[in-house]
């Protein structure tokens, strides 16, 4: 049973790859109130992650090396919706997505183009996330077999 899963992925990953099909790459939101909702979702989620940073850089758990992941995670994620907002607040004042040639002089463009590579910020931002909370649990479960030192 343990050598269908690993079979399984190689037959379905080189599958996948020879029959791909349309991938719409940006993504631009409907009507303008619904980006408005958004962009304030953006302005609440972002505060809020620098909260966390800031209050665990302020406490003792800076002294952790998880809880540092951990504040490298929501730093990265408040930086994430910093760029995800002024991209955006671009989308809807440009034609690029449509355009058959990139207007290289229009600095305006290189900044929204830039923005639509926010994925990799979050992605990294969630990996801090999990290797802190992975290495926090490892060291409640060691503590937790080990009886004699949850006093101290």
């Amino acid at each position: 049973m343990k050598i269908m899963r690993p079979l399984l992925f190689l037959l379905v990953i080189p599958l996948a790859v020879l029959s791909p099909g349309n991938c719409y790459a940006f993504q631009e939101h409907g009507a303008k109130e619904g980006l408005y909702i958004h962009q304030l979702a953006h302005v609440c989620f972002g505060s809020s992650m620098l909260w966390l940073f800031f209050m665990i850089k302020r406490s003792g758990f800076w002294l952790k090396q998880w809880w540092k992941a951990i504040a490298i995670g929501a730093l990265g994620l408040a930086f994430w919706n910093v760029m995800t907002f002024i991209g955006h607040f671009l989308g809807p004042y440009n034609d690029y997505c449509r355009a058959r040639s990139i207007p290289a002089e229009d600095a305006l463009f290189w900044l929204w183009y830039i923005t639509k590579f926010d994925t990799i910020i979050c992605c990294l931002s969630m990996l801090f996330f999990y290797l802190g909370l992975k290495r926090l649990d490892d060291s409640i479960s060691v503590t937790d077999s080990n009886p004699g030192t949850q006093g101290q």
